[in-house]
């Protein structure tokens, strides 16, 4: 008879963790002790996105409890010793036996790690291959656009919508990885294509949101430029200059599914589907990747400043 599988309560483990009074500031401990930013911690609390298994090791470690805990919510019981000095003695023998077999324990040990690393591995390349979960090939989801635009040392967009970043003076589905990235200096650069007077509202609006967002100091106009071109746009277009080092520990099932589309500089782009019943994007291929950059620096020199 085969088991019921058992409900998965990562975010609320994960919450409760985070909350707890004792441990105050985790959030931002723990995404420094995983090497990823805050916005990720944020998305898996909402479950925007699925952590690796990488990930869920790491988070039990830093919190010190069971993956059963942190994914299922269960604790395990801890039940005391009815001898208490006989398990002292057995402790005691067991730090002298492993005092002596120590240079086996650790040969032993390098080797458990090396199979182990190379499982993570093989599971992360099954994982990326799946399509459940994912949309076809060659399709990006939001979830994963987020994911790897945590990632970036460079954002450059053009589009003819703002929805995604902001709404109605309302942060968008990407606007939380937007303003952790302007906090740690990463550029953006919104090339908006239509009437000049229609975009003024939205941008003062995003400027505004970026600033009550905890962004530290002066919003510099380097590190969030705006300019408009009165034309039209067949498509929006998302560039991603994105820090590989980074994504390959950070998202390492993302690099896996979309490597082959990432240009040897670390360039990625997608084009955006702007409409309220549909999410994500289509990858663009490496062969296009030229052309769309060409496009976008001569309409921006083309542009106007906002």
């Amino acid at each position: 008879m085969t088991p019921e599988p058992r409900p998965v309560a990562f975010q609320a483990s994960l919450r409760s963790l985070l909350d707890s009074p004792a441990l105050s500031g985790n959030r931002k401990k723990l995404a420094r002790a995983l090497g990823v930013n805050e916005a990720t911690i944020s998305h898996y609390l909402h479950g925007r996105i699925k952590p690796s298994f990488e990930m869920l090791v790491g988070i039990a470690n830093f919190f010190n409890v069971s993956l059963d805990y942190l994914v299922f919510g269960e604790r395990p019981r801890l039940e005391a010793p009815e001898d208490p000095v006989g398990l002292r003695a057995q402790i005691r023998r067991a730090v002298v036996e492993s005092s002596d077999l120590s240079g086996r324990h650790l040969d032993m040990f390098t080797r458990i790690s090396r199979r182990l690393e190379a499982k993570i591995d093989d599971v992360a390349r099954a994982l990326a291959e799946e399509t459940e979960g994912w949309g076809p090939v060659g399709f990006v989801t939001d979830s994963e656009a987020i994911g790897l635009e945590a990632c970036i040392t460079r954002m450059r967009i053009m589009t003819r919508m703002f929805q995604s970043d902001t709404q109605d003076g309302e942060p968008g589905a990407f606007f939380e990885v937007v303003s952790d990235n302007l906090r740690r200096l990463r550029p953006y650069q919104y090339l908006l294509y239509g009437e000049r007077e229609t975009w003024i509202p939205a941008v003062e609006s995003f400027r505004e949101l970026v600033i009550r967002s905890g962004f530290p100091g002066e919003l510099s106009p380097e590190l969030l430029q705006f300019r408009s071109l009165n034309q039209e746009l067949v498509s929006s277009v998302c560039i991603l200059d994105l820090d590989l080092p980074l994504i390959k520990r950070q998202e390492p099932i993302l690099w896996e599914r979309h490597q082959d589309n990432i240009s040897p500089e670390g360039i990625w782009a997608y084009m955006s589907i702007e409409r309220s019943d549909a999410q994500g994007g289509v990858t663009i291929e490496p062969l296009y990747l030229q052309s769309t950059l060409r496009q976008f620096n001569r309409d921006w020199a083309d542009a106007k400043p906002l």
